[in-house]
């Protein structure tokens, strides 16, 4: 047992925690590897070629060795969570029995050459498996170390305890996905042990579940070490841990292309379908395009009315706590000119969270809030004690006053009955529209394409007919839907299906939550001529002008292309009238200058 100082657990799990890695160690690189022992066979060895778990039809069996060198790990790594992956070489025919794999850990050290494999082609091992002569230094059934160190009890050195039991492994045709053995905190302290060196690592044995029952058939052909040097076939031990005196990522050794973090399906490297392209990308041309990010957000807990969550990330989804979270968001959109005319929006959301396989298959839904509600960005969730891991239990803490909850848009904490503002109904108020649905089409990425909507719920916040509270990510929260999540999502006992959105306070902008809109500007429309806007002249500065000072001009006199014109004669020749009064005004007023003048 591991014991740890309560300074030590303190400073993992204060406000400053050691940072979480991510870490892949496969079955080579300075280890001892792996191999193949088969059943009462005391001289057979397969130290160099695929490995062999259970028995055949004619009930010929093989156990396999692992070993993972994980000495490169910081002394001070403290491992949260741990998994092992074996990928499979062979396929099942589909209506061949399931069957689980079970992990002991070895107590004696052993090890193997990669001179001896087994006998024959893959097709022929259902129905003879056995083989090829060991060489010095072979492990076998009888030897650990072949011909001089005999294992005390034939078929391997173990601990009786299963430290790890793989998911369920059914017949399958062409590629198979990767066999995971989910953590245990049995196996999590021996990987542990072998960091902190309180253990010794011998590595561990793989056999099938009814491995001492004569009569069950079952068999799993696995790639080893490196099968045909790709590397990405390897086994591996898939490691998430803290650590303070190295402040930075260990670097997995080479596990080839294709590899996903932590504990997701180890993929081999095929081309990527391409990424969907954004519903409104920020490069396009002959429109505006407004980005911005969130200024505030939160989460709150199904039926919780006294917990809240608004700094950090926000959850969305059924939770490994057991609680139910639905998320909010808010993006200001001032400085989009008003009569602006929107034609695209898109929020774009960056996840989070050390454990892929925590999180499940989930469907997020977007809705728009119909009333306001306030955060104080003072409550993250809590901090989790060993061995939960950080971000998969996602539990609330105390609303503060000012925090928004499942019950209260705005809480009063010293008067939780009846102080503050209450939601209309309990878990926000929300137009019932679905205006957006999750599209996950890129790792940590996740858009909420432009619908109908969405469209319509941004132009009503620019035109100001609706208030700009955001918008409310939730998924269906059905005990049916609960269920059926619990059901799909075999990793441990999590039952879990959320999501864990990065916020506006995330340190790397580019991490931050951006909305994305097109809009085009209001038209320009020029202003027709009023009495408001047509130039007046000064009475004080114009002389008076007598109506016989010129004559006046018919619509029948002007000229013929005037005459013809669309518009109304009579303004030309008021115009024309104005215009000789004026002249002739001025030139009475030069007379009586000059006459003033030659006196």
């Amino acid at each position: 047992m591991i014991k740890l100082s309560l300074s030590l657990v303190a400073a993992l799990y204060s406000t400053n925690a050691a940072q979480v890695y991510q870490v892949i160690y496969p079955s080579f690189n300075e280890s001892f590897g792996d191999a193949v022992i088969f059943k009462d066979e005391p001289d057979q060895a397969a130290g160099g070629s695929d490995l062999i778990v259970g028995c055949n039809n004619n009930m010929q069996c093989a156990r396999s060795l692992l070993h993972f060198d994980v000495n490169h790990l910081p002394d001070d790594a403290i491992v949260t969570d741990v998994q092992m992956t074996l990928l499979p070489a062979a396929s099942v025919a589909e209506e061949d029995p399931s069957m689980t794999m079970n992990l002991h850990q070895v107590t004696r050290p052993w090890s193997r050459t990669t001179d001896s494999i087994p006998d024959g082609e893959r097709d022929t091992w259902v129905e003879s498996l056995a083989g090829t002569a060991a060489a010095d230094g072979d492990v076998t059934w009888k030897y650990a170390i072949y011909p001089d160190s005999e294992w005390a009890t034939a078929g391997g050195d173990v601990d009786d305890e299963v430290i790890l039991t793989s998911v369920e492994s059914k017949g399958w045709s062409d590629r198979a996905s990767p066999l995971f053995f989910p953590m245990t905190d049995a196996f999590r302290r021996l990987v542990q042990g072998w960091i902190d060196g309180t253990v010794e690592n011998n590595g561990v044995l793989v056999k099938r579940d009814a491995d001492e029952d004569p009569n069950v058939v079952g068999m799993r052909i696995l790639f080893h070490e490196q099968s045909g040097n790709k590397d990405y076939r390897s086994p591996k031990l898939l490691i998430t841990y803290t650590s303070e005196s190295r402040p930075e990522q260990m670097p997995s050794p080479p596990s080839g292309p294709g590899i996903l973090l932590p504990g997701e399906p180890t993929r081999a490297p095929t081309t990527s379908a391409p990424t969907p392209e954004p519903a409104c990308p920020i490069t396009a041309t002959g429109v505006e395009i407004f980005t911005g990010t969130s200024s505030q957000h939160a989460s709150i807990f199904k039926d919780k009315g006294g917990l809240s969550q608004d700094k950090g990330a926000f959850g969305v989804g059924i939770v490994h706590s057991g609680e139910i979270l639905r998320g909010l968001i808010k993006f200001p959109v001032v400085s989009i000119p008003k009569g602006s005319t929107i034609t695209c929006a898109e929020i774009i959301l960056q996840t989070t969270g050390p454990c892929g396989p925590c999180k499940g298959l989930v469907d997020v839904e977007m809705h728009r809030i119909t009333s306001g509600w306030t955060t104080t960005g003072t409550n993250d969730f809590l901090a989790q004690q060993q061995p939960l891991l950080y971000q998969v239990e996602l539990q609330g803490a105390g609303a503060n006053s000012g925090d928004v909850t499942w019950t209260h848009s705005t809480y009063d904490a010293a008067n939780p009955d009846g102080g503050g503002t209450r939601w209309g109904t309990a878990g926000g108020d929300v137009d019932p529209l679905v205006i957006s649905m999750e599209v996950d089409d890129e790792r940590g990425q996740h858009k909420f394409p432009s619908s109908e909507g969405f469209v319509d719920a941004i132009q009503s916040f620019v035109d100001g007919t609706a208030d700009n509270h955001g918008f409310l990510f939730k998924t269906e929260e059905s005990d049916e839907y609960v269920a059926l999540k619990a059901e799909e999502n075999s990793y441990k006992d999590y039952d879990t299906a959320y999501r864990l959105f990065k916020g506006e306070d995330e340190e790397e902008e580019a991490e931050r939550p951006l909305l994305v809109v097109h809009y085009t500007l209001p038209k320009v429309v020029a202003a027709a001529p009023t009495s408001d806007n047509v130039p007046k002249s000064d009475p004080a500065s114009t002389p008076p002008v007598t109506d016989n000072s010129a004559p006046s001009q018919s619509a029948s006199d002007a000229p013929a292309d005037t005459a013809a014109a669309d518009t109304d004669p009579a303004p030309a020749t008021s115009s024309a009238l104005f215009g000789m009064q004026v002249y002739c005004s001025i030139v009475m007023v030069m007379s009586m200058l000059a006459i003033s003048w030659s006196y």
